[in-house]
């Protein structure tokens, strides 16, 4: 038993050191395509700047970094401002916009040099474009207003949320912009969806069942996609306070179908023997004792208890209470058992788990309600899902 332990340390040794080599590769492979150098080759001067001064500043002696950084920073500002002429063509209508973006990278690169003494010395005068980003912020910021308002013209919902992201760039390029806060208040409230949802009480004529917990989590798992979408979720209550009566979308969870403790049981008998088992002593001659040996015998009963619950969860969404917009059922099951058993004979003829089953007692099954939560633990996970999928691009 001891050299098969010992083995299977091996074994799980070897496959932890191989393991470890091939995350070791893995990362080699990608720290390679990312150094300044093969960056640099690419033509990702920017990116070579910034990674260059980053080795430096870990490692100043690095002449790989030196000379990659003397190389690259000439041709990262060059393409930068090239890119400004080329906006001005390709996007006139946020040219001033993709401008503060450039200036931006630019004076990035000036900071991340002034950070390294190492980087100093080796880039003696290096640009920035203070001036340049302060003054372009604000005809920046006048292109994404300008956009903002005419999508939100047109009193779409789906205009209305670009709308909203054109007024909050406007407002990341000058602070307080015009009247951009009133504004983006407007267009996220006309972009949002409204949606009632509705959790169908549970029917059962055998048990009083809750699905609070479950529809709990449901209710925080809709807080969560209402943090970052134009979605808004109200209960049929809650709609009828603020006078929604026209929602967008109507959300209803109703529990289909479900059992809950549908009961198994089973017995089944087993012999069992053992031989060359100690059975007794004899005394020699000599005097000297003698172990004796030969075969026992046992009956195994072995009683196995098995109650299954198990049910259907339907997710409905429509549009205006009329077209179906997703419709699905989702299953969910939980197994309880129990295992116990007596035996007749001789106990040595048992192997570990009879005689772990016999110690065992007869024990009650969890209450019902309790079954009940745990099939729908792997079902709040489905819909749970399905929900974020199906709101991901609200």
């Amino acid at each position: 038993m001891l050299l098969y332990i010992c083995d299977i340390q091996i074994h799980i040794m070897k496959h932890f050191i191989k393991s470890l080599l091939v995350v070791f590769l893995i990362s080699s492979l990608v720290l390679a395509c990312t150094s300044p150098q093969k960056l640099l080759e690419k033509g990702n001067y920017y990116e070579a700047v910034i990674q260059s001064v980053e080795r430096l500043k870990k490692n100043p002696s690095n002449n790989k970094a030196r000379e990659t950084l003397a190389q690259a920073y000439p041709l990262a500002v060059e393409n930068l401002l090239e890119d400004l002429k080329k906006d001005k063509l390709i996007q006139p209508q946020f040219a001033n916009s993709h401008a503060a973006y450039t200036y931006e990278d630019l004076n990035r690169i000036y900071e991340k040099i002034q950070q390294s003494p190492v980087a100093k010395d080796i880039i003696k005068n290096p640009q920035k474009f203070y001036a340049e980003l302060s003054e372009i912020k604000s005809l920046a910021a006048e292109e994404q207003y300008l956009a903002g308002t005419k999508q939100l013209s047109t009193g779409t919902k789906e205009n209305a949320k670009k709308a909203y992201y054109y007024f909050q760039d406007a407002d990341a390029f000058v602070g307080n912009y015009k009247d951009v806060s009133e504004k983006m208040e407007i267009s996220y409230n006309m972009a949002l969806i409204h949606v009632i949802a509705e959790f169908k009480h549970v029917n059962s004529k055998m048990y009083k069942l809750s699905a609070g917990s479950f529809y709990e989590q449901l209710q925080n798992s809709l807080q969560q996609i209402e943090q970052n979408k134009f979605v808004r979720f109200y209960s049929v209550n809650d709609a009828k306070k603020v006078n929604l009566n026209n929602p967008d979308q109507f959300l209803r969870i109703n529990f289909e179908d479900f059992v809950v403790g549908e009961t198994h049981t089973k017995e089944r008998i087993e012999n069992m023997q053992a031989d060359s088992v100690k059975i007794g002593e004899i005394t020699l001659d000599s005097g000297r004792k003698k172990d004796v040996f030969g075969t026992v015998k046992a009956e195994v009963s072995i009683n196995h208890m098995e109650i299954i619950s198990r049910g259907i969860v339907n997710l409905t969404i429509t549009e205006n209470n009329k077209n179906i917009l997703l419709n699905e059922n989702f299953p969910g099951d939980f197994v309880w058992f129990n295992e116990w058993g007596y035996y007749n004979g001789d106990e040595r003829a048992l192997n570990r788990d009879q005689l772990d089953i016999c110690r065992n007692k007869q024990i009650p099954p969890p209450p019902p309600q309790q079954m009940f939560v745990e099939f729908t633990k792997p079902i709040y996970v489905q819909i749970n899902n399905r929900l974020k999928n199906f709101y991901k691009n609200y």
